[in-house]
């Protein structure tokens, strides 16, 4: 957050912002909880494969009768086990209150976009509603928000961090900002150096907040390495499980990275926000927007790099930079639309709603598909739920825990989508649960497809496969070797 301190705020007034009242701001957060538990009854919930991990390592936290193993699932990730393992103390409850977690996160970027376009947008307040729509609007838009929002994924918790910690800093809530920055350090490492930066400029100015500088400095590391150590003995696993990750990145990984990251928010947005820098460059500094432009650039800059250092550089990884893009843009409209000297209250307002009317009806090739995704995304998530019914139903058709796992050592495989979901379900921890039949042991198979993902590839020495269940899409197979003792072989 270098560039944050370097461009500290004015007071509001100076910038010719509003400062937002703060009833109505715990009015839209409120709303924002309310909704997103209210989907919990309104829209299939089931968590993907990522989420299911970390709800499987937050009841290991908690449970003594299991060990704490961070291995056999996906890289480490500690702000949504922080979560889970409180949500553990409610049992079966906890997916579905990670999902609600996940989804409030997700309607918190939203709001977060929208109340930085009341501050970034000097003048009447139809202005930054326009612009705070449309910077809500480009950010659920952005390449699988909605499959993130749904499936209980970090992505849309990410958006809200960073977005909220850039309005708290504007608002003078340093305190606020920081802590909202380190949330976002425990969910990607590309925010340390900002955090990093941002500490040493707090240290500085604000000596009354050097405990909780230390505080949350010291936090970083230790929720990134120290859980790791414990459960799996080494401290860098996730660092590990990023450069072993193959991102697809082709023979020009930096053409290929920065096509992604210009791909993941509607192409509009991503102009439009570079009109916004461009406005406040030519007409004089504004340190709101040009606070928020450089975080962005910076942003970019910061995976680029560490894609080219050997991280996959995934699309999902630019999400602040498109977070902060989607309102930037919303701003230019606002600001264009206030530019031109059209008379009166009336004929201001008309003209900034004609231009957020026509940038929709132009972004139309960019976002037409996405926004038929949003009721695809929802029947996928449905199927899930049926998906994952079925596999609960076919566990218990073999007994459960005890009938898969009659010994410590036995064993299970399953399709790769849903291993961490069967974990949960089997009350084991993740490495229990393959996504290769290596041993002999049950062997669960479901269709190929987008949801339960390969089926489980079979050691040859294991040629004796018996077919001892089927409920639904799903069959259970005892997967032998001639001659081997078999007692702790469930089914």
């Amino acid at each position: 957050m270098s560039a944050v301190a370097e461009l500290s705020p004015r007071p509001l007034a100076a910038q010719g912002g509003r400062a937002p009242a703060p009833a109505a701001l715990l009015a839209g957060v409120g709303a924002c909880l309310a909704l997103a538990a209210s989907s919990a009854a309104l829209l299939p919930t089931v968590p993907s494969y990522d989420p299911w991990s970390w709800i499987v390592w937050g009841r290991e936290v908690v449970d003594p009768h299991l060990g704490f193993a961070v291995g056999g699932g996906p890289s480490w990730k500690p702000l949504p086990v922080i979560f889970t393992t409180v949500w553990a103390l409610f049992g079966g409850a906890a997916p579905t209150l990670w999902v609600i977690t996940a989804r409030a996160g997700g309607l918190l970027g939203l709001l977060a976009a929208f109340w930085l376009c009341r501050r970034l947008v000097p003048g009447p307040r139809w202005a930054a509603l326009v612009a705070g729509a449309l910077a809500a609007a480009g950010i659920v838009l952005t390449r699988d928000w909605i499959y993130y929002w749904l499936r209980g994924t970090s992505e849309p918790i990410l958006i809200a961090t960073s977005l909220w910690a850039v309005e708290r800093h504007l608002a003078g809530r340093r305190g606020s900002a920081f802590v909202l920055g380190v949330a976002t350090s425990l969910l990607r490492p590309e925010a340390w150096p900002f955090v990093l930066l941002y500490a040493a400029w707090l240290w500085l100015r604000e000596p009354r907040l050097r405990a909780l500088v230390a505080a949350g400095l010291a936090s970083i590391p230790f929720f990134w390495f120290v859980p790791p150590w414990v459960g799996s003995g080494q401290p860098f696993l996730a660092a590990t499980h990023a450069h072993e990750y193959n991102g697809h990145l082709g023979s020009h990984p930096f053409l290929e990275v920065v096509r992604r990251g210009v791909d993941l928010q509607p192409l509009p947005a991503l102009v439009l926000a570079l009109c916004a820098v461009g406005l406040v460059a030519l007409r004089g500094r504004d340190r709101g927007v040009l606070t928020l432009g450089a975080l962005a650039a910076g942003w970019w800059v910061v995976v680029v790099g560490m894609t080219l250092d050997g991280y996959p550089g995934l699309e999902r990884f630019f999400l602040p930079a498109a977070g902060a893009a989607c309102v930037l843009g919303g701003v230019a409209v606002a600001r264009l639309g206030l530019l031109a000297p059209i008379g009166g209250r009336a004929g201001g307002a008309a003209l900034v709603g004609a231009l957020g009317l026509g940038v929709a009806a132009i972004s139309l090739p960019w976002t037409d598909a996405r926004a038929a995704n949003l009721a695809t995304q929802e029947q996928i998530a449905s199927h899930a739920v049926t998906r994952l019914d079925q596999l609960s139903a076919a566990a218990a058709a073999v007994g459960g825990h005890h009938g898969v796992y009659p010994c410590h050592s036995s064993f299970a495989a399953v399709n790769h989508s849903v291993q961490t979901a069967l974990a949960w379900k089997l009350h084991v921890t993740l490495g229990r649960v393959g996504t290769s039949m290596r041993h002999q042991g049950l062997m669960f198979v479901g269709p190929h497809d987008s949801i339960d993902g390969g089926e489980p590839r079979i050691d040859p020495r294991l040629t004796e496969r018996r077919l001892i269940a089927r409920v639904g899409v799903w069959r259970v197979y005892r997967m032998t070797s001639p001659g081997s003792d078999t007692r702790c072989v469930g089914g």
